[in-house]
């Protein structure tokens, strides 16, 4: 059985089986780009040196650096508390913050001391 083309009849681009639940979407990336001798436009060479270490990856490596980064951001900066996970932040406060506004947990024992707690 085969399966269905998205696109042009010659784009080569299988459907994806989770297409019903996450796309892609377009976002702008720019890479600077400088006049050379002759007068075309070139990439910016570290960028040249990104995509020949990554190949046609390079995307899925970009991808892949974000979600470290992120998750790093978030330990750095945030903590997590009793909440439900829902929206951009979810149940992430930060660290400015001692105690949730919504579920009054407290950041961690010494917050809850120094700012209010039973004394």
């Amino acid at each position: 059985m085969c399966e269905k083309m998205v696109g042009n009849q010659n784009s080569g681009r299988k459907k994806d089986p989770m297409s019903e639940y996450t796309r892609l979407a377009k976002k702008t990336f720019y890479i600077r780009q400088t006049k050379n001798l002759s007068g075309e436009w070139v990439d910016d060479p570290i960028f040249q040196w990104f995509k020949r270490h990554h190949g046609a990856l390079w995307q899925k490596q970009l991808r892949a650096w974000m979600r470290i980064d992120v998750k790093q951001y978030k330990i750095d900066k945030y903590w997590q508390c009793k909440c439900p996970n829902t929206g951009i932040t979810g149940n992430w406060v930060s660290n400015r913050i001692p105690q949730c506004v919504n579920c009054e947990q407290w950041k961690n024992d010494l917050a809850k001391l120094r700012y209010g707690g039973p004394r």
